[in-house]
C-alpha cells in the first residue's frame, strides 16, 4: 500500500473509532456539565458526551502500532516514539480522573488543581529525565543555549515547565467546538515538516501526521455543533504531545510561534486574574480565556474558531519559512 493509501486508511479508521467511541460515551451517559461562569449560550451544551479524548488516545496508539513501522520503513517503533506515546497516554490518565469525577459528581468539580498539577509535573519530569539521559540538553537552540538550557538542571526544570504549560494551555483553549482540535492539527502538521526537513526523522514525522489524523477523526464529531467534547483527558494529553514533539525536535521556540493561539489564551487568563487583583475587582476582558471575550463581543463560535485556525496556519507557514532559512 502506498503512503497516501495508508494515510487514507488511517483517517477512515480514526473516523470509525470516533463514531464507535461516541456511541459508547452515549451508552454510559458520560455527559458534560457546563460551568456557570461561561457565556449563557454554553448552557445548551450540558449533556453533550464528554471524554472524547479517550478515543483520540486510543486512535493514535492503534494507528502508530498498525502503520508507523510500515510508513517509516523501520522494523519497530523507536524509543523516541514509545516515550512520547507514553507521555501522551499517561497524561490522559490524569485528565480521565478529572473528567470522571466531574461526571460522577454531576458538577464541574474534578480533581483538585494541586493534585492535577502534581501528576503533570511527575510525568513531565520523567519524560525530561529521559531526554537528559540521551543528551538532548546539549542540542538546544543557540538562544536557549545562551539562557543556560544546556545545563542539566535548568534543562529538566525548563522542559518540564514547557510540558506542563502547553498541556494546560491547550486545556484552557478547549472551550469552543473544534477550537483546540483544529489548532492542534495545524501545529502537528508544522511539527511533521520540521521532523522530516531538519532531522530526517521519518517516524516522528509520520507520528505527527497520524496524530493529526487521529484528531481529525475526532473533529468530524467535535465541529460546531459538537456531538462530543474531548474533555481534560483529551486537552491535557494533546498539550503534552505537542510539547513532547517540540522538545524531541528542539523546536521549543517554533512551538511558541505556531501555538500562539494557545499562548494568548493562557496569557489572557493570567492578565485577567492579575488585573482583577491589582484593581480589586476590575476586568481587562469581558471574560477569560479570550475566546469567551470575543463571544461576549458578538462573535459567533464558528467565526472565532475559523479565525484561530487561520492565524495558526499563517504562523505555521512563517515558522516553516524560518526553519528552511
Amino acid at each position: 500500500m502506498t503512503v497516501p493509501g495508508i494515510l487514507l486508511a488511517a483517517l477512515i479508521i480514526s473516523i470509525l473509532l470516533n463514531f464507535l467511541g461516541l456511541q459508547i460515551l452515549k451508552y454510559f451517559q458520560l455527559k458534560q456539565t457546563v460551568r456557570e461562569c461561561v457565556p449563557q449560550n454554553h448552557q445548551a451544551k450540558t449533556g453533550t458526551p464528554i471524554m472524547g479524548g479517550l478515543i483520540i488516545i486510543a486512535a493514535l496508539d492503534i494507528l502508530a502500532v498498525l502503520f508507523l513501522p510500515r510508513l517509516s520503513g523501520l522494523p519497530r517503533l523507536t524509543n523516541e516514539v514509545i516515550i512520547l506515546l507514553t507521555l501522551f497516554t499517561l497524561t490522559g490518565v490524569i485528565g480521565f480522573l478529572d473528567d470522571w469525577l466531574i461526571v460522577v459528581r454531576g458538577k464541574n468539580n474534578g480533581l483538585k488543581p494541586r493534585y492535577k498539577l502534581l501528576g503533570q509535573l511527575i510525568i513531565a519530569a520523567l519524560f525530561c529525565a529521559y531526554l537528559l539521559k540521551n543528551n538532548f540538553h546539549l542540542l538546544v537552540s543557540p538562544f536557549l543555549h545562551i539562557l543556560g538550557m544546556h545545563q542539566p538542571v535548568l534543562y529538566v526544570l525548563f522542559s518540564s515547565f514547557i510540558v506542563v504549560g502547553v498541556s494546560n494551555a491547550v486545556n484552557l483553549t478547549d472551550g469552543l467546538d473544534g477550537l483546540s482540535a483544529g489548532v492542534s492539527i495545524i501545529v502537528l502538521l508544522a511539527l511533521a515538516f520540521i521532523a522530516q526537513y531538519s532531522f530526517h526523522n521519518s517516524q516522528l514525522m509520520y507520528l505527527a501526521l497520524l496524530a493529526a489524523l487521529a484528531i481529525l477523526g475526532f473533529l468530524f464529531f467535535n465541529y460546531n455543533p459538537a456531538k462530543m467534547f474531548m474533555g481534560d483527558v483529551g486537552s491535557l494529553s494533546l498539550g503534552t504531545l505537542l510539547a513532547g514533539f517540540a522538545l524531541l525536535l528542539h523546536a521549543e521556540l517554533y512551538l511558541a510561534l505556531v501555538g500562539l493561539v494557545f499562548v494568548w489564551e493562557t496569557l489572557s487568563v493570567i492578565l485577567q486574574v492579575g488585573y482583577f487583583r491589582l484593581t480589586k475587582g476590575g476586568r481587562l476582558f469581558k471574560m477569560s480565556p479570550f475566546h469567551h471575550h470575543l463571544e461576549l463581543c458578538g462573535w459567533s463560535e464558528r467565526k472565532i474558531v475559523h479565525s484561530a485556525w487561520l492565524i495558526t496556519a499563517v504562523l505555521a507557514l512563517v515558522a516553516i519559512i524560518f526553519r528552511i532559512r
